[in-house]
């Protein structure tokens, strides 16, 4: 996204994740599904398209952030996802929470 500034500084949007963020979550991360045998990657290639595999199931698709949340939209789905997260130990685990309040979705680690 193209952030723009005027004359008076720099516009704080809510509804955009800043640079730090958007380089955070670039990468490729794994998680281990609780009580069973999947593991679910995820690559943000860009900010604008991912991939998801699940036991080698690949969903590609896109996402947008801001600094608080990320809605995933995998290709063919009718609904895009949207979490809230957090990085902790370094950068190295990023946390996903149910936006409802349900609590942690899925805790991923950095590859």
């Amino acid at each position: 996204m193209v952030l723009a500034s005027g004359l008076t500084g720099c516009i704080n949007n809510k509804n955009v994740a800043s640079n730090e963020n958007k380089e955070k979550i670039l990468g490729r991360w794994t998680a281990t599904i609780p009580n069973t045998p999947l593991i679910v990657t995820m690559n943000f290639v860009t900010n604008i398209s991912h991939y998801e595999s699940m036991n080698k199931t690949l969903i590609w698709g896109s996402y947008s952030e801001t600094d608080k949340t990320i809605t995933l939209q995998s290709n063919g789905a009718t609904k895009a996802t949207t979490l809230e997260y957090t990085f902790s130990n370094n950068n190295t685990t990023l946390t996903l929470f149910n936006t409802n309040g349900a609590g942690i979705y899925l805790v991923m680690t950095r590859q």
